[in-house]
């Protein structure tokens, strides 16, 4: 394997990465991230298959469109499903007893002296 090559694994594992926290954080419509990750890593896949000289350029543009939107494909599936999935955030509940002392503004409604 060339350097070229893992230069181009490199970017393909780190397109995913930052692919998968884009759709998970909603930084953009799921479709248009979609879109632009399965481009970019069907490009990376590609660009990796021509570093190796037995390729044709058939089974490179092969290799891209599987693997690459094949990818691409699961893990904005993977990412989207958790997103759905989140538990809502949670509301920080107050106690009945501190909010009877913050109302009650030092009376002593209980009789004790």
């Amino acid at each position: 394997m060339q350097a070229a090559g893992v230069v181009f694994l490199a970017l393909f594992a780190i397109t995913l990465a930052v692919l998968y926290v884009a759709v998970r954080r909603a930084w953009a419509p799921t479709f248009s991230l979609l879109l632009a990750g399965g481009v970019l890593n069907l490009a990376f896949v590609m660009a990796f298959a021509f570093t190796n000289e037995n390729v044709y350029t058939a089974q490179a543009v092969l290799a891209g469109v599987v693997v690459g939107l094949g990818f691409s494909a699961a893990v904005v599936a993977i990412a989207r499903f958790f997103r759905v999935n989140e538990p809502p955030k949670r509301r920080q509940l107050i106690s009945s007893h501190a909010f009877e002392e913050e109302t009650r503004d030092g009376r002593d409604d209980h009789g004790s002296s």
